[in-house]
């Protein structure tokens, strides 16, 4: 089998592939724009850093969260979204794609005993509920809030 001569930096530099995803990447960037700017103009700064833009495929706009709180907000919101997006982006959005995809935990290496580790992970949940409660509507909002009442400590 012959062996491959490696390209020079100009030929990768100059290729079509590393063109294409310059202009996604500045493609993505102002359609992130887009969504910051929809956001402040709507009741829903405290949103922002739970979501993403992840594609604009006419007709759709196609959004990633962290929750399915914030997925119910946006869908609540999403006239609005369309209709911003539909005056102030060049691709066409009649329509809102929400995908759910929660951050996933590091696993710590952590040399602390069972019992305490449980003690902090129950208080991260309570922190966790009361932060979802603060992105959700009522009733949802009063349930999640009563839920983290519950399990905090006495």
């Amino acid at each position: 089998m012959p062996r491959r001569r490696p390209k020079k930096l100009d030929q990768l530099l100059g290729s079509q592939r590393l063109q294409q995803f310059a202009d996604f990447t500045e493609q993505h960037q102002r359609w992130q724009q887009l969504l910051r700017d929809c956001f402040e103009k709507q009741p829903l700064q405290q949103l922002l850093p739970h979501c993403e833009v992840l594609a604009v495929r006419p007709p759709s706009l196609i959004l990633q969260v962290s929750s399915a709180a914030v997925a119910q907000r946006l869908k609540t919101e999403q006239g609005r979204i369309i209709t911003y997006f539909q005056t102030h982006a060049m691709a066409t959005v009649t329509s809102l794609e929400i995908r759910i995809r929660p951050s996933r935990n590091v696993k710590s290496t952590d040399t602390t005993p069972a019992p305490a580790k449980v003690a902090v992970k129950e208080s991260d949940t309570v922190r966790k509920l009361r932060e979802q409660a603060e992105l959700c509507d009522e009733p949802l909002r009063s349930q999640l809030l009563a839920l983290a009442d519950k399990y905090s400590s006495p």
